[in-house]
């Protein structure tokens, strides 16, 4: 057996297998929601999904054959597996061991210290199965967005004790941008995942102006320090002078005071999403460019929104196009169910 990186040969079998998968461990859903998950990880979506950094399909083939793969997105020290599958007439020969085998080496080469998954709740072989090669049982979500159980499982790497496991998200904007709610929200996301979790706001005096930061910072151990002096990532809605320490810096492409030579989402100032002109061109208002920045937040930390009931954690009002803007955010895609 050969384990690798995926190539775009690779894409057309992947995508074949991709549905297969979805429509074995989903088979009790309904067609809308099988439908929503294949046009989100299959095709063009996910070429434009592994044209992110964090990342990354790795395929297993045998005699010329491309038999498994593993999807999975690493954000800092995690490593959050979306999919995984061993074509049924070469199962119980050991590919899926050997490919998770492969890929925790080169998890660990990159200072990765745990590797987990969300599960269907329900698919009892598949979690005994897993537990068999290491992993262990966490946070279980009773109700997802789609109505269906989720076990969360993981496994940890050698060394893991040393290595940070502190995230750390900076959020710069000003009064009206709606930097609260999205961070609030956030919070609770990544508490309802069972991450310890802590918010800290700092407002200026002014009411209805002025400037608005938060620092979030989620972990699988107590946070003894709520202050962030370097952030992984820093989002920005507002241009500031204010210079502040990040190793990934996402802003509103709308401050960018000049064009690009070559316009695309990546320049040199970070990565630049045009949240306020498809708040307006989308949804009509600009009071959405917080809700579109949550579901790319989301996506850039490796939280599938198909997780979880956000319904529960937004406010009534505007509730359908606030979800409509998280889910469109997360994708930059349209016609998510």
């Amino acid at each position: 057996m050969q384990f690798r990186k995926a190539q775009q040969s690779d894409l057309e079998t992947v995508d074949a297998m991709m549905e297969a998968l979805i429509d074995e461990i989903y088979v009790k859903e309904s067609p809308d929601v099988r439908e929503t998950l294949k046009a989100n990880f299959t095709g063009s979506a996910m070429e434009e999904t592994l044209q992110d950094e964090q990342a990354t399909l790795f395929v297993v083939e045998q005699e010329g054959e491309v038999r498994g793969f593993l999807f999975g997105w690493l954000f800092f020290n995690t490593f959050t597996i979306y999919w995984i599958y061993c074509r049924p007439q070469c199962r119980g020969r050991g590919v899926i061991k050997h490919l998770l085998d492969y890929v925790a080496e080169k998890l660990v080469e990159v200072g990765c210290y745990k590797m987990e998954m969300w599960a269907y709740a329900e698919h009892n072989r598949f979690l005994n199965f897993a537990h068999k090669l290491g992993f262990k049982k966490g946070m279980l979500i009773e109700k997802s967005m789609f109505g269906f159980r989720l076990q969360n499982i993981y496994k940890c790497m050698p060394g893991h004790e040393e290595i940070e496991k502190q995230k750390r998200i900076k959020i710069l904007g000003e009064a009206g941008q709606g930097v609260k709610l999205l961070s609030h929200t956030l919070a609770s996301i990544l508490a309802k995942l069972g991450n310890k979790v802590s918010l800290t706001l700092d407002y200026d005096s002014a009411v209805r102006s002025g400037r608005i930061s938060a620092d979030l910072i989620y972990s699988d151990i107590e946070i003894e320090n709520p202050i962030i002096d370097e952030a992984d990532v820093l989002i920005k809605f507002t241009k500031t002078r204010e210079w502040f320490p990040a190793k990934n810096l996402v802003i509103d492409e709308g401050m960018c005071g000049g064009q690009c030579i070559d316009c695309a989402l990546q320049c040199k100032k970070g990565t630049e999403y045009g949240f306020e002109n498809v708040s307006v061109q989308k949804f009509g208002s600009k009071i959405f460019i917080n809700m579109i920045a949550l579901g790319r937040i989301l996506k850039y930390i490796g939280v599938n929104i198909m997780l979880i009931n956000i319904t529960d954690l937004l406010p009534p009002k505007y509730i359908e196009k606030n979800i409509a803007a998280i889910k469109y955010g997360f994708s930059y895609r349209d016609g998510m169910a």
